[in-house]
């Protein structure tokens, strides 16, 4: 995890639990009423998104990939969602959602027709409901001005933990199964394989995939999608830093730095991070940035330092209106188009590497190419920085608590949300061995 902010973390407890992290799905769109599909709206408990399909589609006796989904949902919460399900196999489904409910923590809420099966994606946001505890009063203070300011203006959008499984590493499964149809390796993967063992021993067990189903294949590709595309976003945010703090003076120092340093380790300042892993990625991102800034002229390095945003623009930004709209280049980080997005008019996009990727010119191209890969998968675009919306905060002082409301677009995950907010990490430590 990087942070967009300077502020100090603030001490709390943040429980990821079924009573203290409730998600409800916003729809993108009001239902017809009409057609081939029952759309059942579902909450769950303690259950993943796909264990709750697995479950769903053996008491319809369908198969998994028949129900449709607009969204994966956390396990460790009380979540709401849609699922579509072909209407002619729904007969008596009152009933056998009374029965699921005597097994498993699954409640049926509401029910319609649609015409349309239900796709990863259909779906305006989520609304999030968050009890933090063990905050004291000072803590309160600091969190509540902290959310204001970052919903104001934003926080990057990194995938949470959640998409890397319970012992953070599903993204290795995912760059396995590319490896077998193209061994080309991206910069920063060639980087962070001198550093971390774990991505330079394709004969290490856990590449073994074979035992898992197509589903759970591409679940893991889109794993590694996940991982380049934060490795891309700690990179931007890297680089606005530098900008922010630095002069042009300053900022060709740290490229020459970093980018002739024999090692990479060698070349950070910054202090360790939490696991060798993130270790490692700070070091070799810090080197791509810095050998980014080394092939900048001096006027671009002065248009860097003069953008006030706390998420710094590039030249070709491959951006989009938000909160959905078309995607357009950036053909030049201008006043006017920094005051733009600072009023949340549009914003930058990453790549999700896979086929047929529509890819950004000039400087920001420059810098993407470091984290693209060949994945045999469909390629997309997913916003870099995004703001979260109605945000409520009410402090309990007689417990100690606080109790958060906010909505997010589809596809950013609260814990990121919170995790800059509160400038700490909130993965839960992997189970042991």
């Amino acid at each position: 995890m990087y942070f967009a902010y300077s502020h100090a973390p603030i001490s709390c407890y943040f429980a990821h639990s079924s009573r203290d992290f409730v998600v409800q799905e916003i729809p993108l769109y009001a239902f017809s009423g009409s057609g081939e599909h029952r759309i059942l709206r579902v909450r769950k408990k303690n259950l993943s998104t796909f264990e709750l399909l697995s479950i769903i589609a053996q008491a319809f006796n369908l198969p998994t990939k028949s129900i449709g989904y607009a969204g994966l949902k956390d396990k460790h919460a009380t979540t709401t969602q849609y699922l579509s399900l072909p209407a002619k196999s729904t007969q008596n489904f009152c009933a056998i959602f009374d029965a699921l409910a005597k097994q498993h923590d699954i409640k049926l809420l509401d029910s319609t027709l649609h015409s349309n099966k239900l796709r990863l994606g259909h779906l305006k946001g989520n609304r999030f409901f968050v009890r933090l505890k063990k905050l004291n009063p000072t803590n309160a203070k600091k969190l509540e001005s902290t959310l204001a300011h970052i919903a104001q203006n934003g926080f990057p959008n990194f995938f949470g933990f959640q998409r890397f499984g319970i012992n953070g590493d599903n993204y290795l499964l995912g760059l396995s199964l590319s490896q077998r149809k193209n061994a080309q390796i991206n910069p920063y993967l060639s980087l962070l394989a001198q550093l971390h063992p774990s991505l330079a021993n394709p004969q290490n067990p856990l590449f073994h995939t074979k035992r898992y189903s197509r589903t759970m294949q591409e679940f893991f590709i889109s794993s590694y999608q996940s991982f380049l595309f934060n490795g891309w976003l700690q990179a931007r945010i890297q680089l606005s830093a530098w900008a922010r703090e630095f002069n042009v003076k300053d900022l060709q120092e740290i490229a020459r730095r970093y980018a002739t340093a024999p090692n990479p380790l060698e070349s950070t300042f910054a202090p360790p991070l939490e696991t060798p892993l993130q270790s490692a990625q700070n070091a070799c991102i810090a080197t791509l940035c810095a050998r980014f800034l080394q092939s900048l002229p001096k006027v671009a390095l002065e248009s860097l330092c003069a953008q006030p945003q706390a998420f710094t623009l590039l030249d070709g930004d491959l951006c989009c209106h938000y909160p959905y709209g078309k995607l357009f280049t950036l053909d030049s980080a201008t006043q006017a188009e920094c005051e733009r997005f600072s009023q949340q008019g549009f914003s930058p996009t990453g790549a999700l590497s896979g086929q047929n990727l529509k890819a950004p010119s000039t400087l920001a191209g420059q810098l993407e190419q470091s984290f693209l890969a060949p994945i045999p998968a469909p390629s997309s675009r997913r916003y870099a920085w995004v703001w979260a919306s109605d945000v409520e905060f009410d402090y309990k002082p007689e417990v100690a608590q606080a109790e958060l409301h906010f909505s997010l677009p589809s596809g950013a995950y609260a814990t990121s949300f919170l995790e800059q907010v509160l400038k700490r990490s909130l993965a839960p430590n992997p189970p042991k061995q």
